[in-house]
């Protein structure tokens, strides 16, 4: 049986993108301001930096986890709770890769303590992002057609064999 799955444009990932930075960031500068006992502008440019970052990273990230729940026959916007974990893992994964580097250099602080401060940061943007994303999801549903509109449907529709 061939199955279309339906998924979100790439106007609907920015405005995901864009929410969930911009609610990230405004928690994000001050705690790390306090765990690191450093100025809040340091850490907030830090922090605006490493949100653009995130930005670039996160929609590609969120297409290609897409892409694959689609090739399982998964509907995205209706994962598991452990779909929904593996995924927050990977993102802060990724995302951890490409910034302990930048915070090693932009606040002056040794591997361990940065890996400290990332180790509490990743549970807290873990457990965000699963949040926001499970929020975001009900807010924002991706509607799937029947079979019988198929040759209507947006250039976003993936087709799966089953």
């Amino acid at each position: 049986m061939n199955q279309l799955i339906i998924t979100r444009t790439p106007l609907d990932r920015l405005r995901h993108t864009l929410m969930f930075e911009a609610l990230l960031l405004t928690m994000l500068a001050p705690m790390m301001s306090l765990m690191l006992n450093k100025a809040i502008l340091d850490v907030g440019m830090l922090s605006v930096v490493l949100s653009i970052k995130a930005m670039l990273i996160n929609p590609l990230f969120n297409y290609f986890f897409d892409r694959f729940d689609v090739s399982r026959g998964k509907v995205p916007t209706e994962r598991t709770l452990a779909g929904r974990i593996i995924h927050a893992m990977g993102l802060e994964v990724t995302l951890t890769a490409t910034s302990l580097p930048l915070i090693i250099w932009w606040l002056d602080v040794t591997f361990m303590q940065a890996l400290v401060v990332d180790m509490v940061m990743i549970f807290a943007v873990m457990l965000y992002t699963l949040i926001f994303n499970w929020g975001y999801d009900r807010l924002f549903p991706v509607l799937q057609t029947s079979a019988q509109t198929s040759a209507q449907l947006p250039a976003k529709a993936l087709s799966v064999e089953n």
